[in-house]
């Protein structure tokens, strides 16, 4: 915003725009913690919060500090006992491409990744949706996660020879 030829930091729109580009993603990645829409929706609403209050800062890399937020809010929910029972994983669904049969056969294969995906266990589930869904560095993941790069390396390539084993002769 300008006023009187002064530019004026705009909080809230550097807010929804953080919102528009990331809340979608860290939902996701929320929803792997704690596997619960409802506590998913309020750790990705804190996390934007909490963005809120930090906004003033430039250069800041925003994607990777939400994911850490969210993760962090959920670590502290657990060390207080908050946690809520899992509800069964419901993934979205995309929209039809071409034949309904072609589609049908994706839909199927991508509920099978996601659900051998929820069924891993925390560290590995987090570190799949991190990578994966939300599309993050090793860098990011690591950061977000609070490990080194190679750390984060180490634990993705475990995971995924894990969830390979598990979804051998189902896909």
């Amino acid at each position: 915003i300008q006023n009187n030829n002064k530019v004026i930091f705009d909080p809230a729109g550097k807010l929804e725009e953080l919102y528009r580009r990331y809340a979608g993603e860290l939902y996701l990645y929320a929803y792997s913690l704690c596997q619960n829409r409802a506590r998913a929706q309020d750790l990705t609403a804190e996390a934007f919060c909490r963005a809120l209050l930090s906004l003033e800062g430039e250069g800041v890399q925003w994607r990777g500090w939400l994911f850490k937020v969210c993760r962090n809010l959920w670590l502290d929910e657990l060390r207080r006992g908050k946690y809520l029972a899992p509800e069964p994983p419901d993934p979205e669904r995309l929209p039809a491409e071409g034949d309904i049969l072609e589609e049908l056969i994706r839909q199927e294969t991508r509920r099978t990744v996601y659900q051998a995906v929820q069924a891993r266990s925390p560290a590995d589930r987090e570190v799949i949706t991190l990578y994966y869904y939300g599309e993050l560095s090793l860098k990011e993941v690591g950061a977000a996660m609070g490990i080194s790069p190679g750390a984060a390396r180490t634990l993705l390539c475990r995971a995924r020879k894990k969830l390979k084993t598990r979804l051998e002769g189902q896909l």
